[in-house]
């Protein structure tokens, strides 16, 4: 979690408010937790993520988003079964078609709203929400 605000924020400081800032939240709110509808690290993860586009978009630390680059490289953890999940789920990544990677990365890694993915690629916005949705799918069948 830490590995993905970091890389949203691009500061180690305001991703390690993050961090806090969503352990907080899901102490607050782990009562709302549903495992119908994913894993509780996959909540977490979401917690966190939205936190830090939060606090890109909504802080004075606000900058620009940038579409430039595709290419992402995996973020070094110091825990070893982090890094080892993290590896993982990029190989499960890497392993999805072209379209798929694409969108997963530009709305979960890079944190991007459907309606800038959707001005991004030429999508209709309906079009950017059945393809996410069915990246996650696809994903989630060859994800341990």
């Amino acid at each position: 979690m830490y590995g993905i605000a970091l890389h949203i924020t691009q500061k180690a400081d305001i991703a390690e408010d993050v961090l806090q800032e969503t352990f907080i939240k899901v102490f607050k709110y782990v009562h709302k937790f549903d495992d119908s509808k994913g894993t509780l690290f996959t909540w977490m993860l979401n917690i966190c993520r939205n936190g830090a586009i939060d606090k890109i978009r909504y802080g004075k630390e606000s900058k620009k988003i940038q579409f430039d680059s595709l290419n992402v490289d995996m973020v070094s953890e110091t825990n070893p079964e982090i890094e080892l999940a993290n590896a993982e789920l990029w190989n499960c990544l890497n392993s999805l078609d072209k379209d798929h990677k694409e969108i997963l990365k530009l709305s979960y890694y890079y944190g991007y709203s459907h309606s800038e993915i959707s001005k991004k690629l030429g999508m209709p916005f309906g079009s950017v929400k059945s393809k996410i949705r069915i990246a996650i799918r696809e994903l989630r069948k060859i994800y341990p």
